[in-house]
Parts: structure tokens; C-alpha cells; sequence
């Protein structure tokens, strides 16, 4: 079985490099509705069938790259982030993400979505994808979900490209 890991194309959206959490929010909810720029990666050959994250953003990267069946689903979508603290300080934007990897760690309740509950969603997904065992599966979802996809293959016997954060519109693949 092999599986493709892509990260939707690069999101059409500029952000300052100073953030208020609320700035920080407002960036988020726009990220997350934003075109992408799309690249030449077209993918449509080895893969059986695909399954994309339910954000805009990957299903038209899916769309794209890929013109067999697609599956959309809730279960591949980015883990959610929000400002942990309420501060009108503006902050460097790599700081309110390491803060948000944090409380998201922690469980925070300051998070849209906990580790535990993003960690069994994902799970889920894997699993049920891991039942085509005969397929070649293309997987189109975001660098945080990606990132926690991988571990999850390898523990189970895949191996493939490493990554800490995939790039946008880049195919990895693993293989069992």
C-alpha cells in the first residue's frame, strides 16, 4: 500500500509579523476561507482514490491535483487554533503559534480543539483509509494534520520522505 501526503497549495493571504490575540484570531478565521496560488503539481496516475479535508482550501488543491474520486471529510481538516492568552500586546506571529502548540498540547480549553480529541480524529481517518489496503491513497489535508498522519503511518510500519512542516503542493509519499 502506498500512501500520498499533500499540503494544500499556498494560501493567497498576507499577515503582519506583530499580532493583538485579537488580530491573531481574525488572521485565523481568514486563512482558513482564503484562495490559494496554485503550482504545477498535477498527481492523477498512481492513486486509487483520494481523501481531502473539508477546508476550502484543500478541496480545491484536491480538485486540482487530483480528478478521480475524492472524499471529502471533516476528519482530515487542520487543528484548530486560537490566541491562549487575551493580550492587546502585539506579539511576534511565531510566538502566538508555539503559545497555541502549547495550551493545544496541554488540552487547553482556550483551544477550538484539544491533543486527545484531534489526535482520535485522525486516528479515525487513518484507520478507515488503512482498510483499502489494496489502494494507493491520496491524502490532501494541512501541515499539522499531515504531521500527526506520518507519525501515525510509521508507528504502523510505513516509511517514507520526513517532514517537520510539508510544503505547500509537495506529494510525500509512504509505503508499506
Amino acid at each position: 500500500m502506498k500512501i500520498g501526503l499533500v499540503r494544500h497549495f499556498r494560501v493567497d493571504l498576507r499577515r503582519t509579523n506583530f499580532m493583538t490575540s485579537e488580530q491573531y484570531n481574525k488572521y485565523i478565521s481568514e486563512y482558513d476561507i482564503a484562495k490559494v496560488i496554485e503550482n504545477e503539481i498535477v498527481i492523477d496516475k498512481e492513486w486509487d482514490k483520494c481523501y481531502c479535508s473539508s477546508l476550502p482550501r484543500a478541496v480545491y488543491t484536491a480538485k486540482t491535483v487530483y480528478h478521480g474520486p475524492i472524499m471529502i471529510t471533516d476528519k482530515l481538516r487542520e487543528i484548530s487554533t486560537a490566541a491562549w492568552i487575551k493580550t492587546n500586546i502585539p506579539l511576534p506571529y511565531y510566538i502566538w503559534s508555539l503559545l497555541n502548540r502549547i495550551a493545544w498540547v496541554r488540552n487547553s480549553i482556550t483551544q477550538p480543539e484539544g491533543k486527545k480529541a484531534s489526535l482520535k480524529r485522525i486516528n479515525e481517518i487513518v484507520n478507515d483509509i488503512l482498510k483499502e489496503e489494496d489502494k494507493n491513497i491520496l491524502i490532501v489535508s494541512h501541515a499539522g494534520t499531515m504531521y500527526e498522519i506520518r507519525k501515525i503511518l510509521i508507528r504502523k510500519g510505513f516509511k517514507g520522505e520526513w517532514f517537520l512542516k510539508p510544503r505547500n503542493g509537495k506529494l510525500y509519499i509512504l509505503k508499506k
